[in-house]
Order: structure tokens, then sequence, then C-alpha cells
């Protein structure tokens, strides 16, 4: 950690750091659970850390969700439920879950994978279309992993149980199982994990910029009832979105207002479209000076800079 990022004036880099290490926790966890004396108790601290991140700052928990970068292909595995996690903090937060339920939420979708962590990562890098033994082992991921969990110490039936039901759907078309009633843990989870894959890039398939994955979420039988909590929370133009402004500015969103279409953002080029030296704060909309004219079509300009950098402009 730079020494100046780890300044009490610089709280936002300081959680940044907390989230980055808690993935770096979390990828260890998933790719290798029994290497891990006491499983239940380790993912327990990791879903608390995320609770208390979240709570603290749930732009910037927004932010990693919706950022473009190279490692959300190269660490696909872990990263997903990462990010999964902190969507399903969200609607948890909306619906004003208590804790318990909150938390039990959370470490399923850590945990929703567990059983094809390192297959989901080589999904995510493989061009061509799946083995039968690939597709076999995704159809049954669900049931896999909630054995595993049990294997590994969990007892939490409502976890277990969402990890188990989170790609069943109620007209009975979704797997393992082909149920049509499932918990409302399984539910939320399982909007929240399509929104989150629609975000995520693929080999062969950029990521998908925010504004639309989160249009495209309604015609998914998989949005169901939380599809709306899920849109309306991460927002039009949520942290870590790219978007264009009037000016001709290039920006990348750090902060929601009170005004969904008038987000604090990070100055990323001038008007001519040329890399500034350094991100710039700044405030849109037409007061401003600056009206959002929409998402940003250059998914290359979230490279431009690092997120510290970017972040440090809130």
């Amino acid at each position: 950690m730079a020494q100046d990022d780890a300044r009490p004036d610089h709280p936002t880099l300081g959680r940044w750091h907390a989230l980055q290490a808690l993935a770096d926790r979390l990828d260890g966890l998933l790719r290798a659970p029994d290497a891990t004396d006491d499983f239940p108790a380790a993912l327990h601290a990791a879903t608390r850390e995320l609770d208390r991140i979240m709570a603290e700052d749930i732009d910037l928990g927004v932010f990693e969700v919706v950022r473009i970068s190279a490692d959300k292909l190269s660490r696909y595995g872990s990263l997903h439920s990462l990010h999964t996690a902190c969507v399903v903090w969200l609607v948890a937060h909306r619906k004003e879950w208590a804790q318990t339920k909150r938390l039990s939420a959370l470490s399923a979708a850590l945990t929703m994978n567990i059983a094809v962590t390192d297959l989901q990562t080589t999904l995510a890098l493989q061009a061509g279309p799946l083995a039968d033994a690939q597709r076999d082992r995704m159809v049954q991921h669900p049931l896999d992993s909630e054995r595993l969990l049990r294997s590994l110490g969990v007892q939490d039936e409502d976890w277990l149980a969402a990890v188990a039901q989170h790609h069943e759907q109620p007209d009975g078309k979704g797997y393992p199982q082909g149920l049509v009633h499932m918990t409302d843990l399984a539910d939320v989870l399982r909007t929240c994990d399509v929104f989150c894959a629609k975000m995520s890039p693929r080999t062969g398939r950029p990521a998908m910029l925010s504004p639309t994955a989160a249009l495209s979420i309604f015609h998914q039988r998989s949005a169901n009832k939380f599809g709306a909590s899920v849109v309306s929370t991460i927002g039009v133009f949520p942290p870590g979105a790219l978007v264009a402004l009037n000016t001709g500015e290039q920006a990348m969103v750090t902060a929601r207002t009170t005004d969904p279409l008038r987000p604090m953002v990070a100055l990323l080029t001038d008007e001519r479209g040329r890399p500034l030296d350094a991100p710039v704060g700044a405030a849109t909309g037409k007061d401003a000076g600056r009206p959002v004219a929409g998402a940003a079509k250059d998914a290359s300009l979230a490279s431009l800079f690092p997120p510290t950098d970017v972040l440090r402009t809130r």
C-alpha cells in the first residue's frame, strides 16, 4: 500500500485496499477450501468484513462491481462471487433484512460456485464451447457446492439451501433439480448472479456497460421479483461506469448523488478526448456545465488510470 493511500485523509483508499485484500483472501479460500483449518470461521470472517466495508461505503462496493478491469477475466472464479455478494448486500440493505439473514445471503453468494471456482475461470478464458464434462460439472455445481460446504462444516441451512437452489427458476426450467419453489435467498442470489455475469467480460465478449446490463435483466426469467431492486439500487450511472459528457469529456463515475442523472465523476480526458495527466474530480449536470450524455463507448478508457487514482478524486 502506498504511504499516502494509508493516511487518514484517504479513507476511501483505505477501504479500497481492504476490499482488495479481502478479494485475495477469498480467492485462496475458494480455490483450496480444504487447506483451511476452520473453513466456516474463515468464511464468516470474510463475510463480516465485506458487510462492514459495504456499510461504510456503498458506492465503493458498486464501483468494484461495475468497473472494467483485466483481473475480472483472469480471476473470474473468485471475483464473480465477491461481486455477486456486493450486489446481494445492496438488495438485502434495501429490503431491510435482519443481519442474520443478510449474512447468510452474503455467505451463500461468496460460496455458490465453490465446487467449480477454477473451472469458472477456465470457462471465462475459453473461446470455444463447453466440453461435455465441463457442461455436466456446471449443471451439477449447485448441489456439488452444497455437499462440499457441508463436508467443510457449514451448518447454516439457509446458506446451504440458497447455494443448492441458486440456478432454479419458478417455472421449473432451472437446474439441476427443476424446482418451482425456492427460498428468498436463492431467488435474490440467482438475480444478482445473472446481473454480475452480464457485467463481466468473457474471452471474445467485452464487459457489458452497466445501463445495458441493468435493462436487459428485466428480460431474464431469473430477474423475478428482485430484478427491480437490483436495477434501482445500482442506478442509471453507477460508480465505476464510464460516461460521456456533453462537453466531449470522458469520465468514470465515482459516487452517486440525490439526482441519479447527475453523478460525481473523475474526468479522464479533455473535451477532445485526449487523456489527462491525472483524473480530475467533477460534478455533472447542467448547473455544473457538464451534463451526462450517456454511457461511454470506449471500454479502454477504464485502463487509462489505476483505480486508486480515480478514487483519490472523491
